[in-house]
């Protein structure tokens, strides 16, 4: 028999290690950190004169993909950003799963109540475009300039993790209670096996592989979140509001605060906004890879076709 490659696994597992390569080594590989940066220089024209330019600034020796319109190092941003932003969406998915899953359970054990308003609010959650949901939310608890930048983080995470909560929760209650249903289940509810034992013996190995896909799923779900809120000046972090101009990200790093914040140079220096744009797609392809691999991979061993 001809062995077939899972390719999406190959790719979504090599794309989320050099992810997390970046995570891990990303601050010692960067050239420059955040505080450096400059919104002027002066350049030598092509008949020797010396001239004052703004940034941003063409890809040089000292700036490898040159810089963004504050004068900070885009490979820099590209390098550190990474800690910021997918491990973000990383806690925030976890947070999904770890109480989504006991949610989903008691979906499944009392589906007239418990599953009934978890569907409902799942129903709404995903009628309703998330990035509005948190936006709105973000308005009610007022994620400002007021706030450290840890306390914009964890509150920014809370509200991302609430809208995907529940329809992470109903995706577990719909699968469990497939499982539910199943005649050696049926049988092992009927010989007096409790809900504990049936959980634990009989529920947990069968759904730790769907989780897992649920997971990476989630991560990617959440990086696109935040590429939305990025463009309402909903960062990771929050934001420093002045009446000059458009808000500044706290953390100046993060990607997708550098897609929103750096839009309008689009025209004029079109690569300072691609390299945010191919490091946050780079991100969600390779976890969508992964999930879609580790699914393959799991109907493979079951001998699902």
């Amino acid at each position: 028999m001809t062995q077939t490659w899972n390719r999406s696994l190959i790719l979504g597992v090599g794309g989320t290690l050099v992810l997390l390569f970046v995570i891990l080594f990303g601050p010692l590989l960067a050239p420059y950190t955040m505080e450096h940066f400059g919104l002027f220089q002066t350049i030598t024209m092509p008949d020797g004169t010396p001239k004052m330019a703004s940034a941003p600034f063409p890809p040089s020796k000292d700036y490898p993909l040159g810089t963004d319109l504050t004068g900070r190092d885009i490979l820099s941003i590209l390098l550190l950003g990474a800690r910021v932003t997918v491990t973000f969406a990383v806690v925030v998915a976890l947070v999904r799963i770890v109480f989504g899953f006991p949610l989903g359970y008691l979906c499944a054990m009392f589906p007239r109540t418990v599953g009934w308003a978890n569907e409902k609010l799942s129903t709404a959650f995903t009628t309703v475009p998330a990035v509005m949901f948190v936006a709105l939310l973000a308005g009610i608890f007022n994620l400002s300039d007021a706030l450290t930048p840890m306390q914009n983080i964890v509150m920014l995470a809370l509200l991302t993790a609430l809208v995907g909560l529940f329809p992470s929760a109903n995706v577990l209650h719909k699968k469990m209670e497939t499982l539910m249903q199943s005649p050696f289940l049926e049988g092992q509810r009927a010989i007096g096996s409790g809900r504990w034992r049936i959980l634990r013996k009989h529920l947990l190995p069968h759904l730790s592989s769907y989780t897992l896909v649920l997971f990476v799923s989630e991560i990617a779900q959440v990086l696109w979140l935040v590429t939305q809120l990025g463009f309402l000046y909903i960062f990771i972090g929050g934001a420093i509001f002045n009446e000059a101009g458009p808000p500044s990200m706290r953390y100046a790093q993060e990607w997708a605060g550098n897609m929103a914040t750096q839009i309008r140079a689009i025209r004029t220096s079109t690569m300072v906004v691609l390299y945010p744009v191919l490091a946050m797609s780079f991100a969600i392809l390779s976890f969508n890879l992964l999930a879609e691999g580790i699914r393959q991979r799991n109907d493979a061993r079951w001998g699902i076709r």
